[in-house]
């Protein structure tokens, strides 16, 4: 049964999805039949016409639709590899600025810890500078007071007088020498309690020097260590307040981040979609429409092209269509070299947006107010008498 060449492109496809070249080769095979049909049999002009036509497919039309699927192919991959940059470069802000990010942070919060810990030493040493001085206060106080009681001020200290001391002495039967010698000896009994006396309160005298000293030398001790604590507790605020700052910057810049890699990954993906499709049916003639609906025309056409080439083949040597040469060429045609590969969009990569806990400052060490008694115990002395840091006036147990 012999077959017409409209039956050829009907089964070939769609003359609507056909490209310029199809049309034109359809064209010229509907020309080439009613040619034979006319003059009975393929004639030399035939034949050369069934020749430039089957040129027509192997010269043109073949390498115009390889072309047009190494060209989409290439827009596929073009387009995936636009998504797969959203997810490099934010993958290597992941590993290079927040690994980076980390270390500074982490370096910072150790500058801060050790000085916190520096801080707490400081100020056990500065607490127990200040208990020692206070003892050193009590004992300089009690030891002080207790020499001013002996000797207030120069020349005054303790006396006895002995108005009394010519009684008993008869001036006028007595020579002077006696007179003197009886009031020697009323008195003779008092030279070793005055040279106690004088012992003890040199003893009293040596230690309140010395324990003044030793109270000066802490006071001065604890100054030192009070304006250490105080450096140090700067210096830790100072890394604090670096850190709260840098990891307040640094979850910001990550938010930003993960933002702007959200917002790249959603323009790429439709735009990758877009391209690809599928889509609505465009004009494949124009080669409008998406990659997916080229494609299927695309392997309708090279498939249709395919079928008339072998038909034409078949023409040349018989001078006319068989049904059964038609179903063979069908099983011969192949269009598997122009399935697209269409790259798999990967998943989001899971933003990393930390989270920083503020270091807390640390609070200056204050000093307490004590009682230091260079010259103390003076219930109405000198105004400079007692030296005190809040009261100028003497404690009760003093």
């Amino acid at each position: 049964m012999r077959v017409a060449a409209v039956t050829v492109f009907a089964a070939a496809g769609e003359a609507g999805l056909m490209s310029a070249p199809l049309k034109a080769l359809n064209e010229q095979l509907s020309m080439v039949e009613q040619s034979v049909k006319a003059a009975g049999k393929v004639t030399p002009g035939v034949y050369a016409t069934v020749q430039k036509m089957k040129g027509m497919v192997e010269k043109v039309i073949e390498p115009a639709i390889v072309e047009a699927h190494g060209a989409d192919q290439q827009l596929v991959y073009v387009t995936h590899k636009e998504v797969l940059a959203c997810d490099t470069s934010y993958q290597s802000f992941v590993d290079n600025d927040i690994a980076e990010g980390w270390a500074v942070l982490n370096k910072t919060k150790t500058e801060w810890s050790g000085c916190e810990g520096d801080v707490e030493v400081l100020k056990q040493r500065f607490a127990k500078c200040l208990d020692d001085r206070d003892l050193l206060v009590q004992h300089n106080n009690t030891i002080c007071c207790q020499e001013f009681a002996m000797c207030p001020s120069e020349g005054h200290c303790e006396t006895v007088k002995l108005d009394q001391a010519h009684v008993g002495c008869d001036y006028k039967s007595k020579k002077p020498e006696e007179c003197f010698a009886h009031a020697e000896s009323l008195v003779a009994s008092l030279e070793g309690y005055f040279i106690e006396q004088d012992a003890r309160y040199e003893a009293l005298r040596l230690q309140c020097a010395k324990f003044t000293s030793a109270v000066k030398a802490k006071v001065a001790e604890c100054a030192y260590l009070q304006e250490a604590v105080n450096a140090k507790v700067s210096e830790t605020n100072d890394w604090a307040e670096r850190f709260n700052n840098g990891g307040e910057a640094f979850t910001q810049k990550c938010a930003t981040r993960c933002a702007d890699y959200k917002t790249c990954r959603k323009e790429k993906e439709t735009q990758y979609l877009k391209i690809t499709g599928p889509c609505e049916s465009g004009d494949y003639a124009a080669g409008n429409g998406c990659v997916m609906n080229r494609e299927q025309d695309r392997r309708n056409e090279w498939e249709s092209t395919q079928l008339i080439k072998c038909m034409l083949q078949h023409y040349c040597e018989g001078g006319h269509f068989e049904e059964e040469l038609l179903e063979k060429c069908k099983k011969q045609i192949k269009s598997c070299h122009l399935i697209i590969d269409y790259p798999k969009v990967p998943e989001l990569i899971p933003c990393e947006i930390p989270t920083c806990e503020a270091c807390p400052g640390c609070d200056e060490c204050l000093d307490r107010p004590y009682y230091q008694y260079e010259t103390p115990c003076y219930s109405n002395g000198p105004a400079n008498g007692c030296v005190s840091v809040e009261k100028p006036e003497c404690p009760g147990w003093c």
